[in-house]
Order: structure tokens, then C-alpha cells, then sequence
């Protein structure tokens, strides 16, 4: 019987730690997005975690809401210079808390630096910022407050003659394209 070395045993080691890693790496069940990317999904996610009162009693949660599921759903399917457009502030959302003295990007940022980041924005004198900030909170309250679980603690009951959701074929397409089917 011949002795396996310390070379050889420390390698078969080091490979399967590295094969161990890779396998756990890879069986991550990830969310499919059409539209977001990895990084512009984290955005989001904080984004909505700060603008939406979720930290009120009764209100569910951006997840509970399908916030960031619904924005997806409908950029994915507005034109290109659209999408575009919302690329660009989702990333000028990310870099700009530098410009006003914070030295961290947006999603990496402690939830009451970013709740005072978003109030400083509130009186800039920059158009941009204003804009980028407004309309981002415009699409985010759309899809919180357009989702059923918000309804009750808002007062709203519902649509006038409460009629049946009907799905369009661009939200059928999107489901089973998320799906897999």
C-alpha cells in the first residue's frame, strides 16, 4: 500500500473544497428578470425598502407587493429609448449619495442614510437629480399601491363594479417566459 503524500493530500483537498464551493454555487435557485440585471435588482430592492412605508403597521412589504416583479414586468415591455432611460437612473441613483457627501453607493448604504440622502435630493437645485428621484417614485408607487395586499390598509376596495382580472398576452408572455414553459 503506498502512502498518500502531504503534497497529494493537501491538493485532493484544496480540489474538493473548490468542487464543494462550485457545486453550492450553482444550485442557488436565482429569481428570473427579464429586464433588471443582478446589480440594478439590488437597487431596486433598497430602493423600494426606502421610498414605500413598509415600516408601518399593517403595510406589506415590497416583496409581499411584488414591486420590483411588476417594474420588471413593465419595462420589460416599453420601447428601448424607455428601458434606456431607466437604466440610466437606476445607475445615477446608485453613484450620486457621493455627491452629496456620502461615501457609499446607494444600495450599499445604511436605511436612514438613504431615507436622509432622499430628502436632500428633495430641495437640489439639480433637474436631473429631481427627476431621477421623482420618477423612480412615481413607477415604484404605481406598482405598490396597484397591487391587492395595499388595498385594505388605503381604504380602497377595489375597481367600480369589482369586474375579473383579465391578463394581457404581453403579461401571459412574461409569466410563462419567467417560468420556463
Amino acid at each position: 500500500m503506498q502512502l498518500l503524500s502531504r503534497k497529494g493530500f493537501l491538493s485532493g483537498l484544496g480540489f474538493s473544497a473548490m468542487g464543494l464551493w462550485l457545486w453550492a454555487c450553482g444550485n442557488k435557485v436565482k429569481e428570473k428578470y427579464l429586464y433588471f440585471s443582478d446589480s440594478e435588482l439590488e437597487i431596486m430592492q433598497v430602493w423600494s425598502d426606502s421610498v414605500l412605508p413598509v415600516q408601518e403597521k399593517g403595510m406589506p412589504s415590497a416583496d409581499e407587493a411584488e414591486v420590483v416583479r411588476r417594474l420588471d414586468e413593465e419595462f420589460y415591455f416599453v420601447s428601448e429609448e424607455i428601458q434606456e432611460e431607466f437604466h440610466l437612473a437606476i445607475t445615477a441613483l446608485q453613484y450620486s449619495p457621493f455627491f452629496y457627501g456620502y461615501f457609499s453607493r446607494f444600495s450599499k448604504m445604511h436605511r436612514d442614510d438613504r431615507i436622509r440622502f432622499l430628502k436632500q435630493t428633495e430641495s437640489t437645485d439639480s433637474d436631473t437629480m429631481r427627476a431621477v428621484v421623482g420618477n423612480l417614485k412615481l413607477v415604484t408607487f404605481l406598482a405598490y399601491y396597484g397591487h391587492k395586499s395595499t388595498w385594505q390598509e388605503i381604504g380602497f376596495d377595489g375597481p367600480f363594479a369589482n369586474p375579473s382580472e383579465k391578463w394581457s398576452e404581453s403579461r401571459i408572455y412574461y409569466k410563462k417566459t419567467i417560468s420556463g414553459s
